[in-house]
């Protein structure tokens, strides 16, 4: 912390100039018990003050060191968070929707890396979290490539005014980054979060 190398110096200055006043002081006019009294309470106030710098500079680095080993323990484990790239792995894929009202028409859209619409569809939304799988197929029944596609959500009410969605993926940490005392996580589809960010960890 960088309160405590101003703390040291103030407590080291005030210990000579107290160590001094005494070897100096007028034997025939010693220094007064009532300001000596004083003089003893700051200096332990000042004393106190760098035992609690230090402390909280030991605290500061505990708390760090636990983030961190908290952390690196969620590598590998599966974390749904909001975003709009999902990864086909195995022939399977899915990703939930939240919209802000219920639609008289919502439509999925699936895109490939060149933008490419390889699968689209309709789906009713309840008023809750709706999940939609993809069986890695194309609208011509034909399976595509696995990798990242991009979705999107394209939503309307019964006068055709647009109706925001918010589209969540699930991807599994693939890797802790610690960077100018942040910590982040890297999904394996190339999205990297903050680790305090809004996310459900399963």
């Amino acid at each position: 912390m960088t309160a405590i190398p101003q703390t040291t110096s103030d407590y080291n200055a005030f210990l000579k100039l107290m160590t001094a006043q005494m070897k100096y002081q007028d034997p025939l006019a010693p220094l007064d018990a009532t300001q000596f009294v004083t003089q003893l309470a700051q200096f332990s106030q000042v004393e106190q003050s760098v035992q609690m710098n230090g402390k909280l500079d030991n605290l500061t680095s505990a708390i760090a060191n636990l983030s961190s080993q908290t952390a690196v323990s969620l590598i590998g484990r599966q974390v749904e968070v909001q975003g709009n790239t999902v990864t086909l792995k195995d022939g399977s894929a899915s990703f939930a929707v939240t919209l802000d009202d219920t639609p008289e028409q919502a439509v999925y859209v699936i895109a490939d890396a060149q933008g490419n619409i390889v699968r689209h569809g309709e789906f009713t939304y309840s008023g809750d979290r709706h999940v939609i799988d993809w069986d890695g197929k194309n609208n011509n029944g034909a399976a595509v490539d696995e990798g990242a596609y991009r979705i999107e959500v394209i939503a309307a009410d019964e006068n055709g005014n647009s109706i925001p969605a918010r589209t969540f993926i699930k991807q599994t940490i693939a890797q802790v980054i610690q960077s100018g005392g942040t910590t982040s996580v890297l999904l394996d589809n190339g999205q990297t979060i903050d680790v305090n960010a809004d996310m459900r960890i399963s």
